[in-house]
Parts: C-alpha cells; structure tokens; sequence
C-alpha cells in the first residue's frame, strides 16, 4: 500500500512540473521584447526606423504620450512589420512605440526621441597614416534634441566615397583604419555618414606615408659556435616611420647569402640557429633582412669549432682465435675539437672489407667479435669506421684457427710387469771329497770372533789368524792355509802338493725361466723447418699528413722458423689496391711514402706484402688532411 501511494506521488508530481514548465514555456514564447535596427534611440523627423518584436500575433502603435491616449502628427506610423515613417511636421520631441501580442496580452514600449542632426565631424584631421599600419578615427554628430552619435565608415580614393582603395586597405564599423602594406595610393579618403539621418556626413583626407629602411643590425651573445649546438641572434630593424621589426632570416656559407651549408645546419624565425654536429664550414654567415624593404639586410659571420677526426685505431691487432670462439676489439678516434668517438663495426673476409663471412660470424655494435664454429676463412678483417667522420676507417686482421676437435679418452696402459729376479740360492758346502788314499779333513772349527790376532797375522777384521796365515774373512786358519771362504784347515789336513784338493762341487738353484717382452718400436717425430709466415705488420697503422710530403713506414713479418723480414711495398686509395692516385704519389722499396702535391685521395693505403708468403700483408690507413678531392679530374690521372 504504501509502495502504491509513492508511485501515485510521484506521477503526480511530474505531472504537475510538466504543467508548470508548459505554462512557463508558454508565458516565454509568448512574452514581447522590442528591439531596435542599429540600437538607435533617436529618428529624424522625415525619417524611418525599424523595429523588431518577439512573440506571436504582435500588434505595432505609435503615440505621443506613454499611455498611448496622444496620436502623433499626422503622417507619422508604424507599420505591422515594424517599420516607423516620422512625418516632417513632426513636433512631438518623443514618440512611444507600443508591440503587443495578441495571442498572450503582453507588450512592451520603447520610447524614441525626435531629432534632427546638423553636422558630422570626424577626428583627428591632416592624419598621417604609414603603410602596413592602422590608425583609429571618431565621429561626432551635432544636431536638435541630442542626437544618435553613430556614423558608417567609408575609406574611399577621391572624396566622394566612390573610389576603390589596395587590397587590404580598409575602415571597420569603430573607425579603425587598416592601411596596406602595399598601398600604392598617397592620399586616402575617410568618410563617416550619421547612422540617424544619412544625408549628414564628412569626409577627410589622410596621407599615405611608407616606412623607410636605412639599417638592420644583428647582434648575438657570442661569436663562436660549436658544432652540434645552437646561438641565439637578435635584429634590430631602423629607418623612417618606424618601419616594422620584423625580418626574414637564412645561414648561408658565404656572405651574399648564395652558399649551401651542412644539411642540419639552420635558423628558424626566430633567430635561433642550430649547427649540425657533421658541420665542415668554419664559418657561418648569419642573414636578416627587412620584411619592409627586401633591399636592407644585416650580415654577421660566426666562427664554427668543427671538430675533426684524423684516425680510427682498432686494437688489438695481430690475434688469434678459434673458430666458435669470441674476441672484444676497441676503437680509438684520433682528432681535434672532442670529436663524436663512436664507430660501427664490420667485419670481412678480405682487407677490403667487401668479403661474406660465415653465417654466425659477426661483430656486435660494441667490438665483440663472435667466429662461427663452421668459419672458413683463415683470416678475418676488422672495420671500424667514424661515425663523425666516415673517411676515417681503422682496420686490423684476425687469425682463425679451426675449432678445437673434441678427443676420446686415451686408452689405459699398464706398465709393464718388471721380471721377478729371484736371488741365488746359497747351497751349502758339500764335503770335500778327497782321493783315494787321503784322510778326511776334520770339522772346520771357528774360534771365537774378537781373538788377538796371532803373532805374524794381518787380520784386519780382528779375528785371530795363525801365524803366517793371511785371511781377510776374518776366520782362523792354521799356519800355512789360505782359506779366503772362512773355513780354518788344519796344516795336516792339506794333500800333498803332488795331490791337489778336488774343487769343491755347488749344485745351482734352479730358478724357473722370466719372460721379458721388448719395448715397442717408435719413430720419432717429422720437424718441420720451412718457416711459416703468420702475420705482416706496418707501422704506423695509421697517420695523418699533408699533400707533398713524405712518410716513413715499415714493416715487421711474424711467424715460424724465422720467416725473412722482407716484404713488397704498394699504395692506392682504396683497401684492395686498385684505387688511381696522383702519379706523383709513390712508395719505395724501403718504405718510404711519398705524397704528390696535387694528390686527390683523402685516405693512402699503404701495403706491405710477405716475401715468404705472398697471401699475408699488412696495411696502414694515412689520412690527407688538406686534399682536394676535385683535383683529380684536372691533373691528368
């Protein structure tokens, strides 16, 4: 229930606000406002005045009196579009003009004095206007019962008004004249016409002036520029009239204005010139000229810091790597003026940088230089050329050793089993056996170790001996014997001399045979002696010099067994050797580089060529730092 009463409410009140806004529509679109053509407030007696009305159905009157109860003179009306006619005889000072609509009942009066004008003058008079400026007039209109003051403006050639003026030239509704800059015309003719009764007007001349041009002066903060940077410059524009600030400015190589400069190098509008970081010109000639007069111009020259870069070293130089391996190179930028020191890098398969590499093969933007683990070429060339300066190119070469080929582990090899030497087997003495006839030797008998030796012995390790016996076993013998085997015999036991001892038999201990195998044949290594040329170097690798002069290089070959340090000498002007030069320009067997006067070429280079192996050189890069390249097509190549 109470759900249902909210709606009802609110039905309710949106009916009721729709209700109002159409009766406050409707009292709007029916409610009457008068308005008058030109906001005038005045209307001469003879004279019209339009009127305009909102709302609908409206109803125009005209009386003397406010309540509308006074009819004016006779002639004077308002028509039902809402155009009022005042007769001339008009003597009422006031007319009421009444709208009313019919559909609503409103209206609206607006009250319109009854005037008559005498004169218009205009202000300021004998005015001097300059071309390409502006000039603001005033008009005043005099006459009966204060008068409407607003006038039409007319800018015309002759007085009249009917004359046509430049392009450009014209008077707006505030009097705010505009004169052309091209306006050909001395004299121009100011006309204001009153608003209220147009048969009043007046009409002035104004004197055309044009601005004279007699200087324009560039000043700057500074007259030194770097390359890369930027200067602000200023104009200052003087003459007669006051001729306009405003000039059009260009950089130029030379002073008329005519010559190119460094694409980058440039002034905008506003005087701010910008030199491009490649910038060769050491002078700028900065140009502003008058938009007023095109004939006057200022002229100022700036001096440019150009940095220069003479020489690019790479390095190291004279190495070696594996194929799949990686090597970092650097370059070094040799100039004046702190040049840009940044390069890029390329790397090739021949000195003149124009030979395919492996695929995998390359050099990173920063010198790391990866070899592929397929790269074929022996040799591979590195380039570094400034990115300031492109001439300048350094270079150095890398040997490529074949990628490492991954070995089986070797077989396990025992030592051989030294043979078993098994030491003698002492026998024991067997027992003498004497011939027929001899008695038996008895016991050997051994004294006690450390017995004074006997009177006539030479025991010399302190056992007694007999008398007469000489035994160094250090064992007794009977007067007599010698006995070097430490046995003792005593002197009856010894045969007669015609009967000599038999040898005493020692049965050999029988040692099973050792099988020893021979060590295994090997043949010794081939040494190769032929020397072997790795690398041919030329110093300096790069230089700097002037046309007609000399400069000495030489040549260091590296390698194996000792190569000859000879090599064969070349210049041209390009990497690979084919490149025209002055016919002056020489290299001797010695090194010797001569420079022609007349030499063409901005880089030398200068190749030193192996005796020994023909395929290994050197180079070096000799920068000619004052050469003019356009020689070469007047000196008889």
């Amino acid at each position: 229930m109470k759900k249902t009463n909210a709606v009802f409410a609110l039905i309710t009140f949106i009916i009721i606000i729709g209700l109002l806004s159409g009766c406050i529509g409707f009292q709007w679109m029916n409610s009457v406002t008068i308005r008058i053509d030109g906001n005038l407030t005045t209307v001469v007696a003879g004279g019209t005045l339009s009127f305009r009305a909102t709302g609908q159905n409206i109803m125009w009157a005209v009386s003397s009196s406010s309540d509308g109860s006074q009819p004016p003179a006779n002639g004077t009306f308002i028509s039902q579009s809402g155009l009022l006619s005042v007769a001339y005889d008009e003597t009422s000072p006031v007319l009421y003009i009444t709208a009313t609509s019919e559909s609503s009942g409103q209206s609206d009066i607006k009250q319109i004095r009854v005037v008559t004008v005498s004169a218009v003058s205009i202000t300021p008079v004998n005015q001097t206007v300059v071309a390409g400026r502006t000039s603001q007039f005033r008009a005043q209109v005099t006459g009966n019962n204060n008068p409407d003051h607003a006038v039409t403006w007319k800018v015309s050639s002759n007085p009249a008004g009917t004359g046509t003026v430049t392009q450009g030239t014209s008077i707006n509704a505030n009097g705010m004249l505009t004169v052309s800059a091209n306006e050909t015309l001395r004299t121009l003719y100011i006309t204001a016409t009153s608003a209220v009764d147009p048969s009043k007007y007046s009409s002035i001349p104004a004197i055309v002036v044009v601005p004279t041009v007699t200087q324009v002066t560039i000043s700057a903060g500074s007259q030194t520029v770097r390359a890369g940077n930027t200067l602000q410059f200023a104009a200052s524009v003087t003459g007669t009239y006051e001729p306009a600030n405003t000039v059009i400015w260009r950089v130029s190589s030379n002073a008329a204005g005519t010559g190119v400069v460094t694409p980058g190098t440039s002034i905008n509008t506003n005087g701010l010139l910008t030199v491009a970081k490649n910038e060769s010109l050491q002078s700028l000639y900065i140009i502003a000229t008058s938009t007023v007069d095109t004939t006057k111009s200022g002229v100022v020259y700036v001096s440019v810091i150009v940095p220069t870069v003479n020489s690019v070293t790479v390095t190291p130089a004279n190495q070696t790597v594996a194929a799949g391996g990686y090597f970092q190179f650097t370059a070094s930028i040799v100039g004046t003026n702190n040049p840009d020191t940044s390069v890029t890098w390329k790397v090739s398969s021949n000195a003149a940088g124009t030979g395919a590499v492996t695929s995998g093969t390359s050099i990173n933007a920063n010198g790391l230089l990866a070899v592929s683990a397929n790269e074929s070429a022996r040799i591979l060339y590195i380039f570094a050329t400034s990115v300031f300066n492109p001439a300048a190119v350094g270079s150095v070469f890398i040997n490529v050793t074949p990628a490492p080929v991954a070995q089986p582990n070797p077989p396990v090899t025992n030592p051989p089993t030294p043979p078993i030497t098994t030491p003698p087997v002492t026998q024991p003495n067997l027992p003498v056996t004497n011939p027929p006839g001899n008695q038996p030797n008895p016991p050997v008998i051994t004294p006690p170790a450390n017995h004074p030796n006997q009177p006539g012995n030479n025991n010399p390790n302190n056992r007694p001996n007999q008398p007469g016996n000489n035994n160094s076993n250090n064992r007794p013998n009977q007067p007599g014997n010698n006995n070097s085997n430490n046995r003792s015999n005593q002197p009856e036991n010894n045969p007669p001399a015609t009967q000599p001892n038999q040898p005493i038999t020692t049965l050999p201990a029988v040692i099973p045979p050792t099988t020893v195998t021979p060590p295994e044949t090997t043949t010794p290594p081939v040494v190769n002696t032929t020397p072997t040329v790795t690398s041919v170097t030329v110093s300096p690798s790069s230089h700097s010099t002037r046309t007609n002069t000399t400069v000495q290089l030489s040549a260091s070959v590296t390698g194996a067994n000792n190569p000859a340090n000879t090599v064969t000498w070349r210049v041209s002007s390009n990497p690979d050797g084919t490149g025209d030069i002055a016919p002056r320009t020489t290299v001797n067997a010695n090194g010797l580089l001569t420079v022609a006067p007349n030499e063409w070429s901005t880089i030398l280079y200068v190749t030193a060529t192996s005796t020994v192996d023909p395929t290994k050189y050197g180079m070096a890069a000799v920068t000619i730092t004052n050469n003019n390249s356009n020689q070469g097509s007047n000196q008889g190549r």
